[in-house]
């Protein structure tokens, strides 16, 4: 049995855990003021103060901009004005940028009148790449969320054998060799930047925790290490933004790395 003959023995568990997800297709410019884009300017007010690291001072940098109103009319959190990040410019490891809500990075939601604000003196952008469209693609679960999703494995590492065993759906798969890989033949989240889908944890499942209701937050953007951003997270680590559904003002961001 091949990988593909896997994937269709548990495609009715593929089935009920797909989500859509979106890559960004980009192009080498600055979006309009207020458009979507990676690097660049932001879009502000002239008077407004440039976002600082609660624990280092310093000005973040500005990583990433989303319209709203501009995302796939699918995605479940479109809504009407800009999505920003900031991030820490020094990124030093002494700074927790790894960790949300560490005042190490500002995600925000902002509308309103404003204009194109060049960073502070000392702090060089990165290079413009405006969002000029999303590619759709059909996202699955990584190994880390199996489990929670009803995916048993049993593993023999002296016999380098598993089995694996969905019984929502009746499906079973016994004594199959661990270097076939199996998990991810069943599924795996897309690497890369992309807009919703699944998360592609590094560590294991890092979803934060509302602090208005405890809920937990879900992933509005993945931004991967020097993917449309010239910036690596930690050891070729991989970022998320989040956001809680209930508080839709509550957003984090988090990465972890290998």
């Amino acid at each position: 049995m091949d990988k593909e003959q896997i994937r269709q023995l548990f495609q009715g568990w593929r089935n009920a855990h797909a989500r859509s997800a979106w890559k960004p297709v980009t192009s080498d410019t600055q979006a309009a003021g207020d458009g979507s884009r990676f690097g660049g300017s932001p879009w502000m007010r002239a008077d407004e103060e440039w976002p600082a690291c609660r624990q280092c001072k310093d000005p973040m940098q500005f990583f990433l901009q989303l319209s709203l109103e501009s995302l796939p009319a699918a995605f479940e959190g479109r809504g009407k004005g800009l999505l920003q990040l900031f991030y820490c410019s020094r990124d030093d490891g002494d700074c927790e940028t790894w960790s949300p809500f560490s005042g190490t990075h500002v995600v925000r939601l902002r509308s309103g009148p404003g204009e194109v604000v060049a960073p502070p003196a000392g702090l060089p952008p990165f290079p413009a790449r405006s969002i000029v469209g999303w590619t759709e693609l059909r996202d699955y679960p990584g190994s880390a969320e199996h489990d929670e999703l009803g995916l048993a494995y049993e593993y023999d590492f002296r016999k380098k054998r598993v089995s694996v065993r969905n019984a929502a759906h009746g499906v079973e798969l016994r004594d199959f060799d661990i270097e076939l890989g199996v998990e991810e033949a069943i599924g795996a989240a897309e690497s890369g930047d992309k807009l919703g889908g699944w998360p592609a944890w590094i560590q294991g499942v890092e979803y934060p925790t509302c602090p208005e209701c405890g809920q937990r937050m879900a992933l509005v953007f993945q931004l991967d290490s020097e993917d449309n951003i010239p910036h690596m997270f930690g050891d070729v680590g991989c970022g998320h933004i989040t956001q809680c559904r209930a508080h839709p003002g509550v957003l984090a961001f988090g990465w972890a790395c290998g």
